[in-house]
């Protein structure tokens, strides 16, 4: 190893290292140091952003159109023409009032809510009350009307008597050709039961139409009660014509013709005939 070591010029001893001598730092590294850090400094100085300013209006892109803000419309009152007189209150004032209701609304206290009553020009307020329609002054009913006795109707009738003054006044009964009674009784065909004692039950009168002459007919029937014929008294059978008054007891009836020579049932029919065989 010796042999070794010394031809590599190597030696086992150890020198001591030698001592280290600790240098100061070098002037001109530090001033090259602080010109650097002076640079920098001033790099970032103005690289900083610049104070906030007014700002102003970007330019606008292309294609985009530039829409000027709206400005308050003032209203102003037209002028008059000339010889017209100013109304008393406008539209303006209105609007002026609508403009104050809301500052005069919250300067005033609060108000409990009302109901608001609706009413319609031209209608005036109607009572409620419920008009009885069966009743008449005072609230008593009103009396039924009594129907009339009678046949009701009959086909073909030749005229009417009707009672023009007396008991039943009012009340009218259908004529048939031939023999028609009169009397009080149910099964007479003019039926007088209204309460005149003086008209027998049955019979007491009697009209008649002649379906050949087209005529009217009447007579008595013997009662011990005179019939008078428009005021004289009926002592046989004689002609009634249209309008002629009969008077029984109380009651006085008027007799209404329909049936006459120029028109009567049998001559319809004939010119019915007549007018179907045209057309046939």
């Amino acid at each position: 190893m010796k042999f070794l070591r010394s031809i590599f010029g190597e030696t086992d001893e150890t020198e001591p290292a030698p001592a280290t001598v600790e240098a100061g730092p070098d002037p001109v590294l530090a001033a090259l140091a602080e010109l650097e850090v002076k640079r920098l400094r001033e790099a970032l100085a103005a690289a900083a952003p610049a104070p906030a300013q007014a700002a102003e209006p970007a330019p606008a892109a292309a294609g985009e159109v530039t829409v000027a803000r709206p400005v308050r419309v003032v209203k102003a009152k037209a002028p008059l023409p000339e010889g017209v007189a100013a109304p008393a209150r406008s539209i303006w004032d209105l609007e002026d009032e609508a403009a104050k209701a809301p500052e005069a609304a919250s300067a005033s206290p609060a108000r409990r809510p009302t109901r608001t009553k609706t009413r319609v020009l031209g209608f005036e307020a109607q009572p409620a009350a419920v008009v009885p329609l069966f009743e008449g002054a005072g609230g008593l009913p009103i009396a039924e009307a009594t129907p009339a006795p009678g046949k009701g109707y009959v086909m073909f009738p030749v005229g009417w008597l009707v009672i023009k003054d007396g008991p039943g006044k009012g009340a009218s009964f259908a004529l048939s050709e031939g023999v028609s009674q009169i009397g009080r009784g149910a099964d007479q065909t003019v039926s007088l039961d209204y309460g005149d004692m003086a008209i027998s039950r049955q019979n007491h009168a009697a009209i008649a139409y002649d379906g050949r002459t087209h005529e009217f007919h009447i007579g008595h029937g013997g009662k011990s009660n005179l019939v008078r014929l428009n005021g004289r008294p009926l002592l046989s059978t004689e002609p009634a014509r249209d309008g002629d008054e009969i008077q029984i007891g109380e009651t006085t009836l008027v007799l209404k013709v329909l049936c006459t020579p120029e028109f009567n049932w049998s001559r319809c029919e004939e010119e019915g005939d007549e007018h179907d065989m045209a057309i046939a």
